[in-house]
């Protein structure tokens, strides 16, 4: 199979790794998603050499091309154009998320999918991070019995920002581009889905950036019962040279026989019964792209599929409209 890329905005490196893990799947060509774009990854990762075909316009790439598997990595508030004309033109598609940032074009682009009979998969890649595939696991044994609670933390340095973070127009919000991650690990090691939201956020530290929310916190009702709580943030401290993390990624999940949680490392997952308190073995990594390109060859559902995809989507733009109106908003 043939896999053209659109942009090179966000986490483009995740399916360029991805294709040393899959036969047969060759990156063919790229499109710049305006005159800014460098297309880094052009001669600097090793999927793509310097000989790579690379075009100005992506439909025009879409229309002399015709890969089977585009990525799209645009900035945000142009995913969805990118995705829907990669659909219409018969590629299956994996895309930076948020699929889209208004409601309007994500049901656009889930109709276009739905109409090209393709598939579309956000990229949503700790579902495949070992504690999180371990903490699912053990919600779905009933080792905590019924998940009743739920709390998920996604914080980050603000380090140094794009100028479409500026506005709410381009950049569409921090709960589309950072809570989203902790509001699809909490459903997916749940394995609930969310009934109603509402939501707070604002910008306190960083007023040049005035249409990126900096902090905030989102509440929800767990569908078949129970709760959730999402934080998120620009707000760790940071400094260059500094040795820990980018991200605090959090998760607790407590059920009405015991709760699991992910360690303050990010890397331990601890299980408390009314018996004992262990440390959960983890797994091999699950890879988001590989895992696309064989559910599209009929090789299993993958990591994630178009309708969780759209959904998360839907959720978290819901959330962040909630926020705005200051309004809960059934799901």
């Amino acid at each position: 199979m043939e896999l053209a890329i659109i942009g090179s905005y966000g986490h483009v490196g995740t399916v360029l790794n991805g294709l040393a893990k899959v036969d047969d799947v060759q990156l063919v060509a790229a499109a710049r998603w305006g005159e800014d774009d460098p297309l880094g990854f052009v001669g600097g990762h090793e999927a793509a050499g310097d000989g790579l075909e690379v075009y100005d316009d992506y439909r025009m790439m879409l229309h002399e091309v015709r890969p089977e598997l585009v990525g799209v990595f645009m900035p945000l508030y142009r995913n969805a154009e990118a995705s829907i004309a990669a659909a219409e033109h018969g590629a299956h598609v994996i895309c930076e998320k948020p699929l889209a940032t208004t409601l309007a074009d994500l049901s656009a682009l889930a109709e276009a999918v739905a109409v090209a009979g393709v598939k579309i998969n956000a990229l949503l890649e700790m579902r495949g991070h070992p504690p999180y595939l371990a903490i699912r696991d053990a919600v779905a044994a009933g080792r905590i019995g019924e998940p009743m609670l739920a709390y998920g933390q996604k914080s980050y340095p603000f380090g140094r920002r794009d100028d479409y973070y500026k506005s709410r127009e381009t950049y569409g919000g921090s709960i589309l581009w950072a809570a989203i991650h902790a509001l699809d690990f909490v459903s997916y090691c749940t394995g609930k889905g969310y009934a109603r939201v509402a939501a707070a956020q604002s910008n306190v530290a960083h007023p040049t950036h005035p249409g990126m929310e900096d902090c905030g916190g989102i509440l929800l009702d767990l569908a078949g019962g129970g709760h959730a709580m999402v934080s998120f943030d620009y707000l760790r401290p940071w400094s260059d040279g500094v040795e820990r993390r980018w991200g605090d990624e959090r998760l607790r999940i407590v059920g009405t026989e015991g709760l699991v949680q992910l360690g303050d490392d990010g890397l331990r997952v601890e299980l408390t019964t009314p018996t004992d308190v262990e440390q959960l073995p983890l797994s091999d990594e699950r890879d988001i792209f590989a895992e696309f390109v064989a559910s599209v060859r009929g090789e299993g559902e993958g990591l994630i599929t178009t309708e969780q995809s759209v959904r998360i989507t839907e959720v978290a733009i819901k959330a962040r409209d909630a926020a705005d109106t200051g309004r809960a908003v059934v799901l």
